[in-house]
């Protein structure tokens, strides 16, 4: 009975330092799984957004890591969003240090399909806009563009910096940008 009391408690034994060890990770993994212990600006790390561009290709926020990003949100259909069209176009062919889109969300609050949007714009006469497509509005709310026309301002580190319901001109968006990294 000793013999077999003995063999018990090695097997018990030898159970616990597996359980235990198998549930650690190795140090260097846990270091690259987490986020960056520094962030250059406050707030919370924006939603990895993923749109479609002109071409179907995806766009995602991660493709821009270390570049500060401007979403411009609107509509076909929002009246105050085509009147800025006009000054939106100019932000975009002027030179800039943060990457620009505009994003629309086809088939969601009212927007046409993109194939309807597509050729909308086409008639438009605003070469510089570079438009994205938030499909079925997946990220929109989820980056605090709840109404249009809303501008987006997320830092460099990827930190949603703020989002902001209404028209804004070029010379506030431009003034803003400059106010984080």
């Amino acid at each position: 009975m000793k013999k077999s009391k003995l063999i018990t408690l090695i097997v018990l034994f030898t159970l616990l330092i597996v359980g235990c060890t198998a549930t650690q990770k190795d140090p260097v993994d846990v270091n690259e799984e987490e986020e960056p212990s520094e962030l250059l600006n406050e707030g919370e790390l924006a939603v990895s957004f993923e749109f479609l561009d002109y071409q179907g290709n995806t766009v995602t926020l991660e493709d821009h890591k270390g570049d500060k990003v401007y979403l411009k949100f609107f509509a076909s259909w929002c009246s105050i969003c085509n009147r800025g069209m006009p000054e939106l176009d100019e932000l975009f062919a002027s030179e800039r240090d943060y990457i620009a889109y505009a994003v629309v969300t086809p088939n969601a609050n009212g927007e046409k399909s993109i194939e309807d949007f597509k050729a909308w714009f086409s008639t438009a006469e605003f070469p510089n806009i570079v438009v994205l497509f938030d499909v079925n509005a997946k990220f929109s709310r989820k980056l605090g563009a709840i109404s249009v026309p809303t501008s987006v301002y997320i830092g460099s580190d990827g930190v949603l910096i703020k989002s902001k319901a209404g028209h804004s001109k070029n010379d506030e968006i431009e003034a803003f940008m400059k106010t984080f990294k």
